[in-house]
């Protein structure tokens, strides 16, 4: 007797439910199998993120809300000194849909990570601990430090060592800012830091009396006063930070992820274009951006990974 007549044999005599459940497992394996071949093909045959978006004309930035540099309008759209700029250049290169997404400033590189965007458009500073995990283009702005304080700066705060010289003084930081680790540098214990999710958090505590100072870039922090309308509160005089005796550049850009090469390669030739063309100014001047455009002719990504 065949095999086939023996196997025959076995199952003729079952309910007919049996060879329909084999027919349907059968046809449902084959759909299975289908379903995954176009998986496949969608994430295999897509592209790079730039020509994504280039051929559907859409991408999608990150921002921190925080003026000047990247913050949410009236009607929820990303406005302020990089979302314009990242838009100016999208535009160039045939991106004319940008979707935005805000996020907690510490959150900005993780996500980035995590694929909730493509760029980071946020005015980040540049610095050799975040080139190591993302990719910058060039510098589109230079700026100083300061602090936000209670008028008159009863305490004395205009740099970071007057901070850690006084172990009664408490400054609010952003977290993921540079200014907890220029505060650490210098010497702050981290009972005089105290870490806020936004810059505002930070404002609202200096209002309220429950830390002495806050800490910024100097267009941030005026940005931020003039939100509070407190004349309680005043700004101190912008400051370079100075570290082993260098004075730390505090230039911001655009970031990528490190698996996107071409988008950045593409992104920062049209940004460079744009600086040599005097092109960066009067996008952002209604943003409070001035002397702080000039200061960045001349400065690289490169450069500024290495300080």
């Amino acid at each position: 007797m065949s095999n086939d007549q023996s196997v025959f044999r076995r199952f003729a005599g079952r309910p007919l439910m049996i060879g329909l459940s084999f027919a349907l497992i059968a046809v449902l394996s084959l759909g299975l199998i289908a379903c995954g071949d176009d998986d496949d093909d969608d994430g295999g045959g897509g592209g790079s993120t730039l020509e994504k978006a280039q051929e559907d004309g859409v991408i999608t930035i990150g921002f921190a809300n925080e003026a000047p540099y990247g913050f949410a309008d009236s009607s929820g759209e990303a406005t302020g000194e990089a979302p314009t700029v990242a838009k100016a250049i999208l535009a160039e290169l045939g991106i004319n849909e940008v979707v935005s997404v805000v996020v907690p400033f510490g959150n900005l590189i993780p996500g980035l990570e995590a694929g909730r965007f493509d760029i980071i458009a946020a005015g980040m500073f540049i610095n050799p601990g975040r080139c190591e995990q993302i990719l910058f283009s060039d510098p589109d702005y230079c700026v100083p430090q300061a602090f936000g304080v209670e008028a008159g700066n009863p305490m004395g705060i205009m740099t970071f060592d007057d901070i850690a010289a006084n172990p009664d003084i408490k400054v609010g930081i952003p977290t993921g800012g540079v200014e907890d680790q220029y505060a650490r540098d210098a010497g702050a214990t981290d009972d005089q830091i105290t870490n806020f999710d936004t810059l505002q958090d930070a404002g609202d505590a200096l209002a309220a009396g429950r830390v002495d100072a806050i800490a910024a870039t100097s267009l941030a922090i005026q940005a931020e006063l003039e939100r509070l309308g407190d004349d309680g509160l005043e700004a101190t005089p912008g400051f370079d930070v100075v570290i082993d005796g260098k004075p730390a550049s505090g230039c911001g850009g655009f970031g990528f992820r490190k698996s996107d090469d071409d988008l950045h390669k593409a992104f920062n030739d049209k940004l460079i274009a744009l600086k040599d063309s005097d092109g960066i100014r009067p996008l952002v001047e209604e943003f409070g951006f001035d002397d702080e455009v000039d200061a960045a002719k001349g400065r690289t990504a490169e450069e500024l990974c290495t300080e």
